[in-house]
């Protein structure tokens, strides 16, 4: 069943597609919350929220994009007013990886080093650059997405995704 058939669903009260709808995008959305503001209990709570938000809104929804791309809106919006709020972010400098066996201790702490170096410089992104870059690698969404997700058109997406590569690699390449 795709996204757009659950949404029908919903508005006919079926419970069960919605939790499909969840079931979908619950770690995802958890995910993509949880990189940019870095507060993995806010992130599972706000996600919660987020889908409550959704499911108010459905009879709203006007289906002129997907599913998907009005929840991340949403979500969005919702990271926006969480960082307008001026909280205490943490950078979490935690490399979520199996260490491979075959590298050597040395190399494993450079490739952590790296990792937290990256993660810093796309902290220190403007709002829009670093929203774009996110969605566009960790989501993979395109041009046209990003635009309908964040605002404005697919070109100032483009824009600002290859501003964010720019800048990341003008900072990352100062601090060599």
């Amino acid at each position: 069943m795709t996204d757009e058939d659950l949404v029908k669903e919903c508005r006919r009260g079926s419970k069960e597609a919605f939790s499909e709808l969840v079931r979908r995008y619950s770690r995802p959305l958890t995910r993509m919350i949880l990189r940019l503001i870095r507060d993995e209990e806010e992130a599972r709570d706000m996600s919660q929220r987020v889908f409550l938000k959704a499911y108010e809104g459905l009879p709203r929804f006007l289906m002129a994009s997907s599913f998907k791309t009005w929840l991340y809106r949403i979500a969005l919006n919702a990271v926006k007013d969480h960082l307008r709020k001026d909280n205490p972010t943490v950078l979490s400098d935690e490399v979520h990886m199996t260490p491979d066996a075959s590298q050597s201790p040395a190399r494993m702490l450079e490739e952590a080093r790296t990792l937290s170096d990256v993660r810093k410089a796309v902290a220190e992104l403007p709002l829009k650059q670093r929203l774009t870059l996110e969605l566009r690698i960790y989501e993979g969404m395109d041009y046209k997405q990003i635009a309908r997700t964040i605002g404005g058109s697919a070109g100032s997406a483009r824009g600002n995704f290859f501003q964010a590569i720019k800048a990341l690699r003008e900072k990352l390449d100062r601090e060599k």
